[in-house]
């Protein structure tokens, strides 16, 4: 659960304990039946005429406002939702960037290209077929990933392209 979460869990928890000890503890309960205001007054004829509107009102009003208020505690919650989305987001640009390599690796290793030669790849040596089969690679491994990261045939390329520097062997500093 994230931190948010468990906020409002322990809020909505605070709150149904306080609604429990508030019922239980309320001392109209203890009250006798009779009316608080005489018969012969005219606040109990006038509360005779508004009490049908005030619970009317009530049965409108209270299920408008718990859904409004809900929805308020679930559009912060959603902060959440969105951080959960960049992650996602993240996590498939990375493998699509790991496939973009491992298509590479593929491309070149099936031009002929092998053991130490790799490492003397350049940028200027793929070839467009090369070129070719690692973007027909990543499409077929990965279509999902392009999909949602919007990635089109162009950046594709530019990506597997970027990942030349990557097969280059390390030069001690």
């Amino acid at each position: 659960m994230t931190r948010i979460d468990m906020i409002a869990a322990r809020l909505f928890a605070l709150l149904a304990v306080l609604f429990v000890l508030a019922l239980t503890l309320h001392p109209a309960y203890a009250q006798e039946a009779t009316p608080v205001i005489a018969r012969s007054s005219i606040w109990f004829d006038l509360w005779a005429i508004v009490q049908p509107l005030v619970v009317l009102l009530g049965s409108i009003v209270g299920p408008v406002l718990i859904t409004w208020i809900s929805a308020r505690l679930i559009s912060l919650l959603r902060v959440a939702d969105e951080k959960q989305q960049l992650d996602i987001q993240a996590k498939l640009r990375q493998a699509l960037h790991d496939s973009a390599a491992n298509a590479l690796k593929f491309a070149i290793a099936r031009s002929g290209i092998t053991g130490g030669a790799i490492a003397s790849v350049t940028a200027s040596a793929v070839t467009s077929a090369m070129l070719r089969d690692a973007t027909k690679y990543v499409e077929e491994k990965n279509p999902e990933a392009l999909q949602r990261l919007g990635v089109t045939p162009d950046a594709l390329q530019d990506i597997i392209m970027s990942k030349v520097a990557d097969l280059l062997p390390k030069q001690p500093s």
